[in-house]
């Protein structure tokens, strides 16, 4: 049976979760038990329609169902669409107060902003681990110490999710460069991975209990992150019990079956291979 055929579409959980509790956590058995009654009336195309973005910044809807869109709002320093916003500091001087309840501040604050826009997902924080000085996006991030890190993003995502709004934690995992980033493949060893760039999203997932992970554009070890199987199954899902969304970062997948067999949720921003033309055709037979 294939992941669509058994779509317990992590997507439509994260959204039920949502809808169905003041704020964010693991899901709990009542938002499951709704979840599994919505989903055991979605055809097969109306699934499709969840695994996808619309609009650059919107999932699709099933109006057959109530299920409305999905709005998510591009971060982690601010809600930056839908006109003027607030700037809120950089990440790096956030970590340099050493202070998560300070980062919660910042992440209620956050929350509030998205939330009052109408927004149910808030792209941040940025979790990735200075790795080159010129790297035009540190500012985003939250330093090169990966234990800092991950405590600032646990009080972030907790202050975002407590005004009911999903933190997706990014770049996962290595995008330690924006040039080349769509091109560039990341060796590293095990140890390096799991004692450097990993701690800070596992903090993330294990004790933020975010509800949202975007795969990065990069290679890892020979694979893209959006169709990295040890990444998004292995360690995201197995080891770290991960049961929210993972979703691409925007036009970083590049084919169908490698991301959808290796855990990806979610196709950001457009259906170029999460699509009825391309699904239909490798559903498994029925049995």
């Amino acid at each position: 049976m294939t992941k669509i055929q058994n779509a317990k579409g992590l997507f439509l959980a994260a959204l039920m979760a949502g809808l169905g509790c003041p704020s964010f956590g693991k899901a709990d058995a009542t938002v499951d038990q709704r979840v599994d009654q919505i989903v055991g009336q979605l055809t097969l195309e109306e699934k499709i329609k969840l695994l996808h973005g619309v609009d650059n910044f919107f999932t699709g809807e099933v109006k057959r169902l109530n299920v409305p869109r999905i709005k998510m709002t591009d971060g982690p320093v601010g809600t930056r669409n839908d006109g003027p916003s607030t700037a809120y500091p950089a990440g790096a001087l956030l970590a340099a107060t050493w202070d998560p309840a300070i980062a919660e501040r910042e992440g209620v604050a956050l929350g509030r902003d998205a939330r009052s826009r109408g927004d149910h997902i808030l792209l941040g924080p940025g979790t990735n681990i200075y790795r080159q000085p010129q790297n035009g996006r540190n500012f985003e991030y939250t330093g090169e110490d990966p234990f800092l890190a991950g405590q600032i993003d646990v009080g972030y995502i907790k202050g975002v999710q407590l005004q009911g709004v999903a933190a997706c934690v990014k770049h996962y995992a290595c995008n330690n460069q924006e040039i080349n980033r769509g091109t560039v493949d990341v060796r590293v060893d095990e140890r390096a991975l799991h004692e450097i760039y990993l701690p800070a999203f596992e903090a993330a997932i294990r004790q933020g209990h975010a509800r949202c992970i975007m795969a990065s554009y990069n290679r890892i070890n020979g694979d893209y992150a959006t169709a990295n199987h040890y990444l998004l199954t292995d360690v995201l899902r197995t080891e770290w019990g991960f049961d929210g969304v993972s979703m691409s970062d925007w036009g970083a997948v590049h084919d169908t079956l490698g991301p959808m067999t290796a855990g990806l949720d979610l196709e950001m921003p457009d259906p170029h291979y999460f699509n009825p033309k391309r699904l239909q055709p490798a559903r498994s037979p029925r049995r």
